[in-house]
C-alpha cells in the first residue's frame, strides 16, 4: 500500500487501509445522495483521527527508544558523545553564519 523501506505495524497499516477505502467509498458516493457524502466524509474524518493517533502513538514509542538508546550511548562513550556535539556545533555555527551573509547580499 505505501512504499517505505520501514514495514508499518499492522495496527497502523490496517487504519490506513480503513481511511483508503473510506475515501474510495467518498469518491463513489459524490455522484449519489449529498448526505451519503456528507457521512462518508464524516467517516474518513474519523478513520484519518484514528490512523494519526496511531502513528503518534509509535512515534511517541519509536522517539523514547532513541533517546534512550542516545543516553546509553553517551554513558558509554562521554568524550566521543563530547566531540559529535563540537562538531555538530561548529556545523551549525557555519551554516547559520553562512546563511546570514547570504542574506546580507
Amino acid at each position: 500500500m505505501i512504499a517505505s523501506n520501514t514495514p508499518l505495524r499492522p495496527e497502523i497499516e490496517a487504519a490506513l487501509h480503513e481511511v483508503a477505502q473510506t475515501l474510495k467509498d467518498i469518491a463513489k458516493r459524490a455522484a449519489g445522495s449529498s448526505q451519503e457524502a456528507s457521512e462518508s466524509l464524516v467517516r474518513a474524518a474519523a478513520e484519518v483521527t484514528h490512523a494519526a493517533e496511531a502513528l503518534r502513538k509509535m512515534a511517541a514509542v519509536t522517539t523514547k527508544n532513541v533517546l534512550h538508546k542516545a543516553a546509553q550511548e553517551v554513558q558509554e562513550h562521554p568524550i566521543a558523545s563530547l566531540a559529535a556535539a563540537i562538531t555538530a556545533a561548529a556545523a551549525l555555527v557555519r551554516v547559520l553564519s553562512s546563511e546570514h551573509q547570504h542574506q546580507q547580499r
